[in-house]
């Protein structure tokens, strides 16, 4: 698994805030989408790519564990709303959490996540806590390794 200081976002910096449209094309701010103890931010290239369905998966699996301790859950994704809108109304479990159109990948960049898929963990103050980089053949990393991270928070 990536997990290197030199890729993705800086750790223990503020998380760049951002603006960008939901699946429903409603404006969704960073602040908007944190939780009580912060957020788990997701990003993906393509929705519709295999890799990130299996990775809308697992998000659906586990979005209900990271809120119950606390974490909102939020996907940037670099696509049109309507195809975000697709995948959400096609989905066969409803989505605990928002997609969100990163259609110019501009949050991808704030977030220097636009080669990697992954997810990073904001705390309750905005500030980046932890990240996950995921090569092609992960998913994402096991639930008890993040939730670990988070109940040291």
């Amino acid at each position: 698994m990536l997990n290197t200081l030199e890729l993705g976002p800086h750790l223990n910096t503020a998380a760049p805030n951002f603006c960008v449209g939901d699946h429903n094309q409603t404006s969704r701010k960073l602040d908007d989408l944190m939780g009580p103890k912060g957020l788990v931010l997701g990003f993906l290239v393509d929705i519709w790519l295999s890799a990130s369905v299996r990775r809308i998966i697992w998000l659906q699996r586990h979005a209900s564990t990271f809120i119950r301790a606390g974490y909102n859950v939020a996907l940037v994704v670099c696509d049109q709303p309507h195809m975000l809108y697709g995948y959400y109304i096609s989905s066969p479990t409803p989505l605990e959490f928002p997609l969100l159109a990163d259609v110019r990948g501009d949050v991808h960049r704030l977030y220097r996540m636009a080669h990697h898929p992954g997810l990073v963990l904001l705390d309750h103050q905005r500030v980046i806590r932890h990240k996950w980089l995921m090569p092609d053949e992960r998913v994402w990393p096991k639930i008890q390794e993040m939730l670990d991270v988070m109940n040291r928070l």
